[in-house]
Parts: structure tokens; C-alpha cells; sequence
């Protein structure tokens, strides 16, 4: 056996969303395996978030500390947060994930297990959000855009840095080449050597990829289905900037796609602008994306931008910004 005694501390990047977060630390509460902390960083406009945690924080069987973000940005939240933490075991949750009351315990369970210290990351099942084989017209088009794969690409990053959920099998733990930060915990000591690249600024969105698929290089990453949450995925109803969005769509996978899986041939480049414009319209179509609170001409015109940027050489990930920080 593994070490037995982990501790675990819990970061949550949080930003105008006080009532989900309220359900999230009420499912830390009830968790069979208490963190020993829960650290809140808020980057939210008013005191909401603030006043819950004060009103919470004397009936939680847990110290919670609660931080003002310096900067708005998950990733640089998330930092923030971890220069405070006490645990063996970082864990990072969404501010809108509802926990199972076994989650924390089973995510322990196996870096308990783990005699030989190979494993750098353990993410528990969002049951809301798996893993579906592609069906046949979106397998040939996922070909052309990430090259071909064996049976599955469930845990997968393959092509152009593209990433795909774990699948959720019974009882099953399986080793993955990513990460997402919706419920994930890492060895503390692992993470400080690597952390978030803060030039992911904002939402954030790959920086999970972009940790993870940096600590894959040296550990194992695995994912559990024994632990399980419900991710409410509010982003939808929280975004104001949607060309904002889809340029950090394009600049920050490219960041993945060069500086981490050094992926620069021209065909790379060919496979990431058929994704990202091609493939993403025609799914984003198909799926109803253009309606309503998604607008597809928005992160369009985002990710044409986005695009220009990296022709241009104004993309904020270079190797002089310290994107890989150890």
C-alpha cells in the first residue's frame, strides 16, 4: 500500500455564482472523507459570494477560507488559492458541481494505492457529461481532423490538441492522457512544479488540458468512475464575451497543440483549422448551437481572430512567457 494518512485540500475558482456554489460546499459537507480545507477565491462583481461564505462558514465541518481574486481568471484563481493549501492532495472542483458522498474517499482510495508515487492525477465521472462513440459520419469527419485511432477515443488527446471525456465504466479506473479541472485532485507537490500557465487568462478554457497533459509527461493520470458528480455547466448563462471566448478557444489549444505535444507540422496546422472551423460548425449546426444562448456567428468570428493572431505572432502563449511554469 500507498500512504494511508492524505490529506486533502480543496480549491474552488469561483466568480458570480454564489447559490450554485452554496449546493457545491453543502455536497463538500456530506462527503464520508472530509477535506481538511476548502479554499474559495472570488473574482465576483459584488459581496454575495463573500456574505454566503461568512453566513456558511461556522456550520461547515470544515475550515473555509475564503480569498479575493487579484486577477479574474480561473487558472490564476486557482493559483492563487493553492499558495494557501495545507493538504497531501490539491483537489479543484467547478463552483457548479454537485458532489456524491463518496467522491473525495474514492479519489484517495487510489493514490492510496499507489506504492510506487507513478501517479501524478486522479479525476473522478461527471455523470452528466461522458463519453458517446461518435457515430459514423462524425468518426470519418473526426478522422480527417485528428488522424486515425483505434477503437476509442474516450480519455483521449489526439490531432490538434483535441481532447475527449473519459468513459464512465462501472467500477472501473483507467488511465487517461488528460485531465479536466471540474473534479480533479493532484499530489501538491506535483502541481507546484507545474501549476496553471497564467497567460490562460479569463475563462480559462484548456487549462486543464494544458496541466495535465504537461504532468502526463512524467506520471500517470488516471480517472475513477467510483467517484461521481453532476456538473450544472453553467458557463452558458455566465459568458458576456463570446468572440473573447472563441479566440481563447483557438489560442489556447494552439498553445497545447505546439508548446506541449510539439505538434507544428503542416499538417498539424491543417487538422486544427479543420477543426476548429469546419468540424465545429458543422457539429455546432447539427447540435442546435447557433440558437439561443450560443451564438455560433460570435465564436465564428472569435475563432477567425484567434487564427490571425497566431499568423500575426500576437498570441499570448510564447515559450518567453513562462507558459510552462515549474
Amino acid at each position: 500500500m500507498g500512504d494511508t494518512n492524505l490529506s486533502s485540500s480543496v480549491v474552488i475558482a469561483t466568480c458570480n455564482r454564489a447559490e450554485p456554489l452554496q449546493e457545491c460546499l453543502m455536497s463538500l459537507a456530506q462527503q464520508t472523507l472530509l477535506p481538511c480545507e476548502v479554499i474559495l477565491v472570488d473574482a465576483s462583481d459584488d459581496r454575495s459570494t463573500e456574505e454566503m461564505s461568512q453566513t456558511l462558514e461556522t456550520t461547515l465541518s470544515f475550515p473555509l477560507l475564503y480569498l479575493r481574486a487579484t486577477i479574474r481568471s480561473s487558472a490564476i484563481q486557482r493559483n492563487q488559492g493553492v499558495e494557501r493549501v495545507k493538504g497531501d492532495l490539491i483537489f479543484f472542483f467547478d463552483d457548479d458541481v454537485v458532489l456524491e458522498k463518496d467522491y473525495i474517499a474514492e479519489i484517495v482510495r487510489v493514490f492510496q494505492q499507489d506504492t510506487s508515487n507513478q501517479i501524478g492525477g486522479v479525476s473522478g465521472t461527471i455523470i452528466n457529461q461522458t463519453y458517446s462513440p461518435p457515430s459514423r459520419l462524425n468518426r470519418w469527419l473526426l478522422h480527417l481532423c485528428v488522424g486515425r485511432m483505434g477503437e476509442s477515443y474516450a480519455g483521449k488527446l489526439v490531432g490538434p490538441a483535441v481532447n475527449f471525456l473519459p468513459e464512465d465504466a462501472p467500477n472501473r479506473i483507467q488511465r487517461v492522457e488528460w485531465l479536466n479541472t471540474t473534479g480533479t485532485a493532484y499530489r501538491r507537490e506535483i502541481f507546484l512544479r507545474h501549476r496553471f500557465a497564467e497567460t490562460f487568462s479569463g475563462y480559462s478554457v484548456m487549462e486543464d488540458v494544458h496541466l495535465s497533459a504537461r504532468v502526463a509527461k512524467e506520471y500517470v493520470l488516471l480517472n475513477t468512475s467510483r467517484a461521481r458528480l453532476y456538473h450544472r455547466d453553467l458557463g452558458g448563462q455566465t459568458h458576456r464575451d463570446w468572440v473573447a471566448l472563441g479566440e481563447s478557444v483557438v489560442l489556447n489549444r494552439h498553445a497545447v497543440m505546439v508548446y506541449v505535444l510539439g505538434r507544428t507540422m503542416l499538417t498539424d496546422y491543417v487538422r486544427f483549422f479543420a477543426y476548429e472551423i469546419v468540424y465545429g460548425v458543422l457539429v455546432s449546426l447539427a447540435n442546435g448551437f447557433g440558437q439561443g444562448s450560443w451564438p455560433l456567428g460570435q465564436i465564428l468570428r472569435g475563432k477567425l481572430r484567434g487564427f490571425w493572431k497566431i499568423l500575426t505572432g500576437k498570441s499570448p502563449h510564447r515559450p518567453s512567457s513562462c507558459l510552462c511554469p515549474r
